[in-house]
């Protein structure tokens, strides 16, 4: 059935049964994002140009607004916790923090690593992986994730970002006590919007991070993550194996 026959036959039940106003016109918004959805899987391939190891995305940290329909608002800028130390045994300094996120009572800190060598030529960023909870120390969760490596494809911008040598940014999804909070970071100069369900998460820019908290059940099929230049143009921060962590 076409979309506006949908809503013909839905704006004529709402004539006749009290159903909420506006039901078509979200039904055929909803059904057409799914649609959307399928075609970006099915069409687009994200080319993982990474060897081994898992890959993940870290954390946002200016406010946004939250967003109807789930999820709460993006977490304020968050500090790195006490105690958090490299691989080296050394206490981090804020030029070794890729992100640094807040997620419900976690914190979780992406701290940067040198790329495997069979990374670099093509531009590799790298990290470890830390989380604290509230009460407890820190603990590692990944010592390699190798991110900044693919675009989707046919995304010219995506490319064309990369290629400046600044970085696309890096995103990670966690699952903490039943809720999903997504980590994102971008270069300085962009902003940052995730969409999980159709639903936007409006980030601002995320220069050290920022958190959305949004409701999905598979997050690499339903929540996407973009970056915008101050151009306007809008490209896709790639989800990776091994971007939702759990424990």
């Amino acid at each position: 059935m076409r979309d506006n026959e949908v809503a013909a036959l839905l704006d004529h039940a709402v004539a006749t049964v009290e159903l909420p106003p506006g039901l078509a016109q979200r039904v055929v918004t909803r059904s057409r994002a799914r649609r959307r959805r399928r075609l970006l899987l099915s069409g687009g391939t994200v080319a993982a140009v990474v060897a081994a190891g898992a890959l993940l995305l870290p954390q946002l940290g200016p406010a946004g607004g939250g967003s109807e329909g789930g999820g709460a608002a993006s977490s304020a800028v968050a500090d790195v916790p006490a105690g958090i130390v490299g691989a080296d045994g050394r206490p981090v300094t804020q030029a070794q923090v890729v992100a640094v996120g807040r997620m419900g009572t976690e914190t979780l800190v992406l701290i940067r690593r040198e790329p495997r060598a069979e990374e670099r030529p093509a531009g590799g960023h790298a990290a470890e992986v830390l989380i604290t909870s509230d009460g407890g120390g820190p603990r590692r969760l990944l010592d390699y994730l190798s991110y900044d490596l693919a675009c989707v494809d046919g995304d010219a911008v995506c490319a064309a970002v990369r290629s400046t040598g600044s970085g696309l940014g890096v995103a990670v999804a966690r699952r903490s006590g039943g809720r999903l909070y997504v980590l994102v970071q971008a270069p300085q100069g962009r902003t940052v919007e995730v969409v999980a369900d159709g639903v936007s998460h409006p980030l601002g820019a995320a220069p050290r991070g920022a958190v959305a908290e949004v409701v999905a059940a598979e997050p690499y099929d339903e929540v996407q993550v973009w970056a915008s230049t101050t151009d306007g143009q809008r490209y896709r921060i790639p989800w990776a194996p091994g971007a939702v962590l759990t424990d």
